[in-house]
């Protein structure tokens, strides 16, 4: 088991006040009903504790796509009226449609929602980021992530000298053309966000290098959506409301900024990759570009990695019976303990060109090791984090691989989905802005290795 773990960074001391975090979930077959369940858990706790200011709360919602369309198009009214009923003051509704609900007894179809009511000294921005905002389609551009006229959609609307230049850099180093929206924009203070989160389609990586340039001191953590062409005829289904009334989105990314001026601990997500085991050893990149590995050390190490590839299941024994997928664990020095691990999406090792799925940039010097998913995994473990009254989100990549769940007794708001999730942590006062680096240890990270979690501790 491989974890990527983002430590805290330093912090003025401060002291806050636990927020009101609830969560609830509920596997009924008719949402009506799910939806009823989870605002009577949440009206619950809210009434045991006694309300400090009346700014509005929030509520992020995560429903399988288990249920009808119209069941599933009524959900943020309904949430919305009924939350209003049982706390007695106004919710905004940010979600989206997902393949599993995650709770601590396992997977399942039904509702997951989490409910935050702020205390005095803090507040939510929910938001919404679309096209519209001058977001592009960066993985519409092929394998290599090299940039062509054909995927800058804004190329009539900027000047000259803002476009890409075609073939002649990596996408990372496009200049973007993304503005986040005003509810974003006019947080006056944006060092007390401590947390953004959001639910989004498959374009994430703009959004989350503005995100970590706004806000470099939150945690940020995402989930992309299930598509559900066959639910609703929508590509996504992405669900927000506020006080300018519902909608119900098929691209772009919703989510809420929350916001502490009373300081307090910073949050930190933890990821876990499963099932996956080495096929090489872990080797230098010599040469790359973007996201194309072109050389590794030593000629006879990308041979061996063939080799390994080639080799059929009775040599490697049950242990290692691979799927045929590979992935790439990215690390900054050959001994380090953290990595991020990337699926190889294309190339060809013979001739040493590797694209591994990522919209950043490799750097040479940077090391890399090739890792292939077990056939015969063991059966997951509870992941880290603390259980009993602190709320926990933890997101999960389906596909080919069961998903491990929290521990029993963890309050969870959680889900899985075949596109995978997004997470950051805090980034270091003195660390380089993304846009002047680019590289894959920077900013936050998209992930879409099949079984991996990621898990936030709510404080």
């Amino acid at each position: 088991m491989l974890r990527h773990i983002l430590h805290p960074v330093s912090t003025a001391a401060g002291h806050t006040r636990r927020q009101l975090w609830v969560a609830a979930s509920s596997a009924d077959t008719c949402l009506a009903a799910a939806a009823s369940q989870c605002t009577k858990t949440i009206a619950a706790a809210v009434r045991q504790k006694a309300r400090d200011a009346a700014s509005p709360a929030t509520c992020f919602a995560l429903v399988s796509q288990t249920y009808s369309a119209v069941e599933i198009d009524r959900l943020s009214a309904n949430l919305t009226q009924q939350l209003a009923h049982a706390t007695g003051q106004h919710c905004s509704i940010s979600g989206t449609i997902v393949d599993q609900i995650i709770g601590s007894r396992g997977t399942a179809a039904g509702l997951s929602l989490l409910f935050h009511r702020p205390e005095r000294g803090q507040s939510n921005h929910p938001f919404y980021i679309g096209d519209q905002h001058g977001r592009q389609r960066l993985r519409e551009v092929a394998v290599g992530r090299w940039h062509t006229a054909a995927t800058d959609r804004f190329k009539t609307q900027q000047a000259a000298t803002t476009t890409w230049q075609p073939g002649s850099s990596s996408v990372t180093r496009a200049a973007s053309h993304l503005e986040l929206p005003p509810e974003l924009q006019a947080i006056n203070d944006p060092s007390a966000v401590h947390l953004v989160l959001f639910a989004a389609d498959k374009e994430t990586r703009q959004v989350l290098d503005a995100l970590d340039a706004r806000f470099p001191r939150a945690a940020k953590l995402g989930i992309v959506g299930a598509q559900t062409p066959f639910v609703n005829g929508r590509e996504f289904t992405l669900l927000a409301s506020s006080n300018h009334g519902n909608a119900i989105y098929e691209s772009g990314v919703v989510g809420v900024a929350f916001s502490d001026a009373t300081g307090g601990r910073e949050l930190v997500p933890q990821v876990t990759y499963r099932g996956l085991v080495p096929v090489s050893d872990v080797l230098r990149i010599e040469r790359c570009k973007g996201n194309v590995v072109l050389e590794l050390e030593h000629g006879d190490r990308a041979h061996s990695l063939i080799a390994a590839l080639r080799r059929p299941p009775t040599e490697t024994g049950s242990a290692t019976d691979t799927d045929g997928r590979l992935f790439a664990r990215v690390l900054s020095t050959r001994d380090a303990h953290a990595a991020l691990v990337f699926q190889v999406t294309g190339g060809n090792p013979a001739k040493g060109g590797l694209a591994l799925d990522t919209l950043r940039d490799l750097s040479p010097g940077s090391f890399v090791q090739f890792m292939m998913l077990s056939r015969h995994q063991p059966e997951p473990q509870p992941s880290a984090g603390a259980s009993g009254t602190q709320p926990q989100i933890h997101f999960g990549v389906a596909g080919g691989c069961r998903v491990a769940c929290p521990r029993a007794g963890a309050q969870v708001v959680g889900a899985a989905t075949e596109g995978g999730f997004c997470y950051g942590g805090p980034m270091p006062v003195d660390s380089p802005t993304v846009s002047d680096c680019g590289s894959v240890f920077s900013g936050s990270t998209e992930c879409a290795v099949p079984g991996s979690t990621v898990t936030l501790t709510l404080e």
